[in-house]
């Protein structure tokens, strides 16, 4: 028997961006999302790509996000690569704890890295979705447990937007399946990004309410939402534009059947901040309350759920 606590809940937060928070009203965001990569820079040492924080970026966002909690979110772990995780980016995110306590910490469920026949490391271009197999849980299961200990902070897994039909899965395992026997294996908790699974719903065919009703809905501590682009009908997973009606849908559906969500992330990269603007990150947050206020706030006590 294991038990899984969820976090404290937090309420509504926005991706954190330099110089952004003093130009938003504080009372629209309740936390900050810091990616550590973002704030980083990449050094080659022995064939390998180093993170290392350039020091104003790392300063800033401390002193700019410290009248409110933060949590983390990671870019390039990696943490499906058999060849090895990247463990630049578990001592960035040490450094970061160390300065900056955060209430939890996430990463993307794929993988960024493997190595040509000759060892050399190799970088996809583009995150990878790992095999919903057992050799790939055997391999994703400690690594996650351990980051659910260190660096004392619960540890999140997201589900991923992806393009390539046909991922390799044992027993007709399909990506909830695998969340699903991961979280339990592992005893972390899931960041669900309603924005990637839409993207998968249109470009595969599938029923995104069934998906999620099939989900360890009580794993999801925080909900990412984001807006993006399309190619000739085919969604792609960036965070570009407001919050499309069918993904505000999905968020009205499961969040008042996720008992322990601590908190909602909308999602934009810096170089969309001139498309959407400061009225409409407004909006969107303006909108994300109504729901927290709606389905959240009622189900603030901390509730410990024991599996088997």
């Amino acid at each position: 028997m294991s038990s899984f606590v969820p976090p404290s809940k937090l309420g509504v937060g926005f991706t954190y961006q330099r110089g952004l928070p003093q130009l938003l009203d504080s009372e629209l965001i309740d936390f900050f999302e810091i990616s550590p990569d973002v704030l980083c820079y990449e050094n080659e040492r022995n064939g390998e790509r180093v993170l290392e924080y350039h020091p104003e970026l790392l300063e800033d966002a401390i002193r700019e996000t410290a009248d409110r909690p933060i949590v983390v979110h990671g870019l390039g772990l990696s943490i499906g690569s058999a060849s090895g995780w990247n463990e630049s980016y578990l001592r960035a995110l040490e450094i970061l704890h160390a300065r900056r306590p955060f209430e939890w910490h996430s990463e993307h469920l794929n993988f960024l890295t493997t190595r040509y026949p000759d060892g050399r490391p190799l970088h996809t271009g583009i995150p990878l979705p790992v095999p919903f197999t057992d050799e790939a849980l055997d391999l994703i299961v400690p690594r996650a447990a351990a980051l659910n200990q260190e660096p004392g902070a619960p540890f999140l897994l997201e589900n991923l937007a992806y393009y390539l039909p046909g991922v390799p899965a044992d027993r007709g395992r399909d990506e909830v399946a695998f969340l699903n026997d991961l979280v339990e294996r592992s005893n972390c908790g899931l960041l669900l990004d309603l924005y990637n699974l839409h993207c998968n719903a249109v470009n595969f065919g599938f029923d995104p309410y069934e998906a999620l009703s099939r989900m360890r809905l009580d794993r999801v501590v925080e909900i990412h939402v984001a807006g993006g682009a399309s190619n000739d009908g085919f969604l792609m997973d960036v965070h570009s534009r407001g919050v499309p009606d069918p993904v505000w849908q999905l968020l009205h559906w499961v969040a008042p059947r996720s008992p322990n969500l601590a908190g909602i992330v909308y999602e934009l990269l810096e170089e969309a901040l001139p498309l959407v603007g400061l009225s409409g990150i407004r909006l969107q947050m303006e909108l994300l309350s109504e729901v927290w206020e709606s389905h959240c706030v009622a189900k603030c006590e901390r509730t410990a759920y024991v599996v088997s």
